[in-house]
């Protein structure tokens, strides 16, 4: 097994997976990833400002964990890593949200917080919504939106000479993708993409602060607004029923019962949140890679039908969903090491998609890559409801941007957020050349 050079220097105790000011200066820890895979795939990560867990390391033993959801379950007390101080903040925000609006604390925050046979009644509300056969029928308007999004974006760096990667152009279509989808109208976009920014624990996101309002005052309101605006949606679809994605929750049953009103904005909030943050961050790191490898356009340009695998391709490559985390039912012995029951595992995906054991020359990044067993859309019963979704926008964006991509370079490196859930870059400045 190949490890890299930095992987050498490491030692167990030194490695660092968690802090996510390093996952905003450097980007993915590749080399703890790779010492872990190496010589602790099943490594009991103890560390002072994070809960402990299990890191999980090899695609072998992540499907392996993915595979056995009965074991590992999603409705245990952590279902994504993060520090002691960012867990706290975000259980305490919550239980103030509910308590204000009369809401039931034990109820889960969405249907991925399930686990079957619930977690499947749930997801089949919507499911059929996001099958391939579905996704062809909308190609055509895809490919509408990606040319007239590219466009847009042609004329920014043609008048300025430079443009930002993600907010002038990779926050578009799968933000106007869902919200069409939804039956939500084109003013409530900026609105949408506001709201689901408040994600992410950033500063920058102060611009939206009122007088005297504190960071932690910020989130708590605009969490408020984003439930107070997704009840407006319930309402009106509730007062006219129809046949989008919403109108597939709002009047959908599970169990013979409609969803409540807690339920309902929770599935809508998902939808939102998941619809467009991850295919955002696909799309700039996957042009960005093909901005660092242009042998890699070239081979696009020569043959279309390499617009397939290449997606496939960003999507190993960037892995934007970083981790999961499971919580075990029982005692269970992996590679030496007793897992007890109650105890966290964390799932990195990035790490899967880099492994040597699974593909050939794993640091290579290549647009005709095959087989690609990647694991960015995860696996089993919890593998991503939009994954068709995010396919075909990402097609649609590649073939649109493709002939742009031999006038553009990097302008600078990219400007990340620190985020332990979400590999999301904030601004990825290109300019125009020659």
């Amino acid at each position: 097994m190949t490890i890299t050079d930095t992987a050498r220097t490491l030692s167990l105790d030194e490695i660092d997976i968690h802090s996510t000011d390093l996952y905003q200066d450097r980007g993915y820890p590749w080399a703890a990833w790779d010492l872990l895979r190496a010589e602790a795939p099943v490594h009991w990560y103890e560390r002072p400002d994070i809960e402990p867990f299990w890191a999980i390391t090899r695609h072998e033993d992540i499907h392996w964990v993915s595979s056995n959801d009965k074991l590992f379950i999603n409705g245990g007390p952590r279902l994504r890593l993060a520090s002691i101080e960012e867990d706290k903040g975000m259980w305490e925000r919550r239980e103030r949200r509910l308590t204000e609006l009369g809401w039931d604390l034990d109820e889960p925050m969405d249907m991925v917080f399930l686990d079957r046979p619930r977690h499947t009644r749930f997801r089949l509300l919507t499911a059929r919504r996001f099958t391939p056969r579905a996704m062809r029928e909308h190609e055509e308007h895809l490919a509408h939106y990606a040319a007239r999004f590219t466009g847009e974006f042609i004329e920014v760096l043609e008048r300025d000479g430079e443009a930002d990667l993600v907010l002038d152009y990779a926050v578009k279509l799968p933000l106007a993708t869902i919200c069409d989808l939804m039956g939500l109208d084109i003013e409530d976009w900026s609105k949408v993409h506001k709201f689901t920014e408040m994600a992410f624990n950033d500063e920058e996101n102060m611009r939206w602060a009122e007088p005297g309002e504190t960071f932690d005052d910020l989130r708590f309101r605009m969490g408020k607004d984003f439930s107070a605006y997704i009840g407006t949606i319930i309402d009106d679809c509730q007062a006219e029923p129809r046949d989008d994605l919403t109108g597939a929750v709002v009047q959908g049953e599970v169990d013979g019962c409609p969803l409540n009103t807690q339920q309902l904005t929770g599935y809508i909030t998902l939808l939102l949140g998941a619809g467009n943050e991850t295919t955002r961050n696909a799309t700039t790191s996957g042009v960005t890679a093909l901005l660092q490898n242009p042998d890699q356009i070239d081979r696009l340009l020569a043959d279309e039908s390499l617009i397939e695998p290449a997606v496939e391709e960003i999507l190993r490559w960037t892995s934007p969903v970083i981790q999961f985390a499971r919580t075990a039912t029982a005692d269970v012995e992996r590679h030496g090491q007793v897992i007890k029951e109650g105890d966290t595992v964390g799932v990195f995906y990035p790490s899967a998609n880099r492994d040597e054991a699974v593909f050939d020359d794993p640091y290579r990044f290549d647009v005709g890559r095959n087989p690609n067993h990647h694991m960015a859309f995860g696996h089993g019963v919890h593998f991503c409801l939009g994954a068709n979704l995010a396919r075909w926008e990402l097609r649609a964006m590649l073939k649109a941007i493709l002939p742009l991509l031999p006038r553009l370079e990097l302008a600078d490196a990219p400007d990340r957020h620190g985020h332990l859930h979400l590999g999301a870059v904030k601004h990825q400045v290109v300019r125009l050349v020659g």
